[in-house]
C-alpha cells in the first residue's frame, strides 16, 4: 500500500511540472534548462557569413619616395703606379690593409742611384772649388788692372814732362792690355762653372727625385683593394703595383627620369639599402644633380652620399636607393593588402554591423606596406585585410581576428 501510494505521488509531481513548462511558470526558464537550443540558434544566426579579419584605417606621416638601384663606389679608387725601373726589394702593405697618407707601401732597389749621386755630389764638389778660383782669378787681375793703371796714370804725366821714354808707358798700357784679357777669361770660366755647378745641381735633384720615387708611398688615407706586385719582380715605369680605395664615405649613383628629376633637391634625405637580403640600411642625402639629361635614357644623374653605414656597405655592393621627395604628416593610412582593384578602380571593404560595404578609394603616397587614402575612408574606419576574395556588398561577415 505504501508503495503504491509513493508511485502515485510522483506521478502527480511529474504532471505539475509538465504543466507549468507548458503554460510558462516564472518559476522555470525553458532556455536555461535548455543550454544546447540556445548554441543551435546562435550557429544559425552565422549560417552563411563569410570569415574575416579586420584592420582599422589609421592616421600618420607616409612619404613619397623614388626608388633606384646602384652599385656602390668609392670616395676615390687608383691604381698607384711605378714611377721608375727596377727590381723589388720589399713589399710593405697587403690586399685590405688600411694605409695612412704616405706610408711606405713598396720598395725597389735604388743602389745603383745612390752611387750614381755620390758621384754626381763629388763631381760638383770639384766644379765648384773650379769656380772659386775662377772668381778669385778675376778679383785679382781687376786689382793688378787698378794698380797699373795708377802706374799709367804717373808715367804719362811724366812722359809729358820728357822724365820718362815713351817704352816705358807703352809697357804699362800692354800690361793693363793683359791684365783686362785675364780678368775677361776669369770673368768667363766663372760663367762656365756656375752652368756647370747649376747642371750638377740639377741632376742630383734628378737623381734624388729617382731615389724617391723607389719607394712607393700612398697619396692618401685608404683600403688596399688589389696588390699585383711580388717581391723580386722587376718593373717598369707605369706597370701598376696596388689599388688604394678610400671607403669614407661612399656614393651611390642613381639615375632618374626627367620629369621624376624636378621633385629632387640637393639635401634631401635618402635610404640605402643592401638588395642582397635587404636587412641592412643605411642613410643617405642628395649631394649633386647632374645639371644635363643624358640624351640616349633620358635619365638625370643624381649622386647619394651614406652619412652612415656599417661595416656590409662596400664599393661595388649593389643597393637599393629611396629619395624621399615629400612627407605627408596627417595622412590616412590603409594597409596595402585591404586594397582590391577592378576595372581600373581601387576599393576596400569596410565592416558595419557584420555586414561588408564596398567603397572606392583614391589613393595618394604609397609604400610596401602602407597606401594613402585621399578619399573613401576615415580614421579608424574597420577594412578587410583578410577574405574579402568571396566578398560582395552587403555580404554577410563573421570577425575572426582584428588587426592593430
Amino acid at each position: 500500500m505504501k508503495i503504491r501510494v509513493k508511485v502515485y505521488g510522483f506521478l502527480a509531481m511529474v504532471a505539475v511540472l509538465a504543466a507549468a513548462w507548458h503554460f510558462g511558470s516564472p518559476y522555470l526558464d525553458k532556455d536555461s534548462k535548455d543550454p544546447s537550443a540556445a548554441a543551435s540558434q546562435e550557429e544559425n544566426s552565422d549560417e552563411g557569413a563569410i570569415p574575416v579579419q579586420l584592420e582599422q584605417v589609421r592616421q600618420g606621416s607616409i612619404s613619397s619616395f623614388l626608388t633606384s638601384t646602384s652599385n656602390l663606389r668609392a670616395l676615390r679608387e687608383v691604381d698607384l703606379m711605378a714611377q721608375t725601373e727596377g727590381t723589388v726589394r720589399r713589399v710593405a702593405a697587403e690586399e685590405g690593409d688600411y694605409v695612412q697618407e704616405g706610408q711606405l707601401l713598396c720598395v725597389l732597389d735604388d743602389r745603383e742611384l745612390v752611387i750614381r749621386r755620390r758621384l754626381t755630389e763629388e763631381k760638383l764638389a770639384q766644379t765648384r772649388i773650379q769656380l772659386e778660383k775662377a772668381r778669385i782669378r778675376g778679383q785679382k787681375a781687376q786689382v793688378q788692372i787698378k794698380n797699373t793703371s795708377l802706374e799709367l796714370d804717373r808715367k804719362e804725366r811724366a812722359f809729358a814732362d820728357d822724365l820718362v821714354s815713351e817704352e816705358e808707358v807703352a809697357t804699362l798700357r800692354y800690361q793693363i792690355a793683359e791684365l783686362e784679357h785675364d780678368e775677361r777669361a776669369a770673368a768667363s770660366e766663372v760663367r762656365e762653372f756656375t752652368h756647370r755647378v747649376s747642371e750638377l745641381e740639377t741632376e742630383i735633384e734628378q737623381v734624388q727625385l729617382e731615389i724617391s720615387r723607389s719607394e712607393l708611398r700612398a697619396p692618401f688615407s685608404g683600403h688596399i683593394t688589389r696588390r699585383t706586385v711580388e717581391l723580386g719582380q722587376t718593373v717598369r715605369g707605369s706597370d701598376a703595383l696596388f689599388r688604394l680605395g678610400a671607403f669614407s664615405p661612399l656614393y651611390a649613383d642613381v639615375h632618374v627620369a626627367e620629369r621624376e628629376a624636378r621633385l629632387v633637391r640637393p639635401g634631401q634625405a635618402a635610404a640605402v639599402g643592401l638588395d642582397a637580403g635587404g636587412t641592412e640600411s643605411s642613410q643617405g642625402r642628395v649631394i649633386r644633380i647632374s645639371p644635363v639629361v643624358d640624351e640616349s635614357t633620358g635619365t638625370v644623374k643624381v649622386t647619394i652620399e651614406l652619412v652612415s653605414s656599417s661595416s656590409f656597405f662596400k664599393p661595388g655592393a649593389f643597393v637599393r636607393v629611396d629619395i624621399r621627395t615629400d612627407t605627408r604628416e596627417q595622412a590616412t593610412i590603409v594597409p596595402r593588402r585591404a586594397l582590391r582593384e577592378q576595372d581600373g578602380e581601387s576599393f576596400v571593404f569596410l565592416v558595419r554591423d557584420g555586414v561588408a560595404h564596398r567603397r572606392p578609394v583614391r589613393l595618394g603616397y604609397k609604400r610596401e606596406q602602407e597606401v594613402e587614402v585621399l578619399e573613401g575612408v576615415d580614421p579608424g574606419d574597420p577594412l578587410v585585410v583578410a577574405g574579402h576574395g568571396q566578398l560582395n556588398e552587403g555580404s554577410k561577415v563573421r570577425v575572426t581576428g582584428q588587426g592593430p
